[in-house]
């Protein structure tokens, strides 16, 4: 199994920013057009976590109303990553489904779907991005179909 790696915020907003492009969106952010101290308090307020592994970046936010629910984030299309991610928040968070929004058009789209990850809707013209209004696809994962 891959392994992941916990970043401090500081690394974390600096693995986004590299990440540039494959980051919009992630965790609702967009290291393209935000500077180092919003990504750092947007991070905290959505008490994030973020991990590396190799040159993907993973992460999750609790689901405050939902405690058992994380919503997650990749920026790579490699699924292996990302069930590392939702191995640990099995196993150390004990979430049980897990919620992904992503950009339509993004590559970590294919990651979702191959770690059994379910789409479930379109949040139609969601994102502003490159002077146009973006879907935003919504997926969600339980924890007993994520596993590989």
């Amino acid at each position: 199994m891959t392994e992941i790696q916990r970043l401090d915020p500081d690394a974390a907003v600096a693995e986004l920013r590299a990440s540039a492009d494959s980051a919009r969106g992630f965790l609702g952010l967009d290291p393209v057009t935000q500077n180092d101290a919003l990504l750092t308090a947007e991070l905290e307020a959505l008490e994030a976590q973020l991990f590396s592994a190799g040159e993907t970046l993973v992460g999750f936010a609790p689901n405050a109303d939902q405690p058992r629910q994380a919503y997650v984030a990749s920026t790579s299309a490699d699924p292996e990553p990302l069930r590392a991610l939702l191995e640990f928040l099995t196993t150390y968070q004990r979430c049980t489904t897990f919620v992904a929004m992503v950009p339509d058009g993004a590559v970590a789209a294919a990651g979702f779907t191959a770690c059994g990850f379910e789409q479930v809707g379109v949040l139609p013209r969601h994102r502003w991005q490159n002077y146009d209004w973006q879907d935003v696809l919504v997926y969600v994962g339980r924890a007993d179909s994520c596993r590989s």
